[in-house]
C-alpha cells in the first residue's frame, strides 16, 4: 500500500486523541498502533546508540 505524507496528521493525533490520554511507549504510523520490531526493544542496542549520541554531542561541543 502507498501512503501520501500527511505531514505531522500522526503526531497531532496521538497527542490530541481522548482515547490516547496516558499512552506511552507505543509506536504509531499513519494514526495507526503498530508493532515494534525486536531491534526496537533490545536494551542492549538501546545503550549502544545512548552511548554513541552521548559521544557525538560532546565532540560537538568541543569544535
Amino acid at each position: 500500500m502507498k501512503f501520501k505524507s500527511l505531514g505531522a496528521a500522526t503526531s497531532c493525533y496521538v497527542a490530541l486523541h481522548p482515547n490516547l490520554k496516558g499512552v506511552s511507549g507505543k509506536y504509531f504510523m499513519y494514526c495507526n498502533e503498530y508493532a515494534t520490531s525486536n531491534l526496537a526493544t533490545d536494551p542492549e542496542l538501546a545503550k549502544k546508540l545512548w552511548d554513541y549520541s552521548c559521544n557525538l554531542v560532546k565532540s560537538l561541543r568541543h569544535s
